[in-house]
């Protein structure tokens, strides 16, 4: 766990470093993950043919999501131009939600629903600028997140095999008293 958690740390470094190519990498593991799923929904098609009537159109999917996934294996580069502005899409998304919640809070009662919409429209700005002003500060903020995701997933390996030694060490001295308990009762015996 060590040293995947050095990978994972390393791994996340470069994907803040180069984020043209964490983007390329998405989308290929994008369309990997098409290919998996289409053969998966493939296997669906062949168990429930027999009983299906609208399994051509499972079969089609599956075609369409393994067909999808070998394109972006092979050329990866459309949904990673594409990448930024979905994500800047989805920043406005989220940010016209909060602001919704927000006036939903203020009908309950809620005081402090103008902190809530205030952040919405900061969100909202956020997207708009990532999606109009500089696309390119959209795909390097992802390339940020997705590095420092994967640097704190290595972050969470170190911690899990601190948390492993503590109880290793916890077990052995739990199994030492248990020794010393034992041989304790082994020497009165024998007097």
């Amino acid at each position: 766990m060590c040293l995947a958690g050095i990978a994972l740390v390393v791994l996340g470094v470069l994907c803040i470093m180069y984020p043209g190519d964490t983007l390329l990498s998405l989308a290929w593991a994008f369309g990997l993950i098409l290919i998996v799923t289409g053969c998966s929904t493939f296997g669906v098609w062949a168990t429930f043919r027999a009983i299906n009537p609208f399994s051509g159109l499972t079969f089609l999917a599956a075609l369409m999501q393994v067909f999808l996934g070998i394109v972006l294996i092979i050329n990866p580069a459309p949904l990673a131009v594409a990448l930024p502005f979905i994500f800047a899409f989805w920043v406005m998304y989220e940010g016209i939600g909060l602001m919704v919640d927000s006036f939903n809070y203020k009908r309950l009662g809620w005081g402090n629903w103008w902190v809530l919409c205030l952040l919405s429209v900061l969100i909202i700005c956020a997207g708009c600028y990532g999606l109009f002003c500089n696309p390119a500060a959209s795909a390097a903020t992802l390339a940020w997140l997705v590095g420092l995701g994967i640097i704190l997933d290595g972050v969470g390996n170190w911690l899990k095999v601190a948390a492993v030694n503590r109880v290793e060490k916890r077990l052995h001295k739990i199994s030492d008293r248990i020794r010393q308990v034992l041989d304790i009762e082994d020497v009165e015996e024998v007097k």
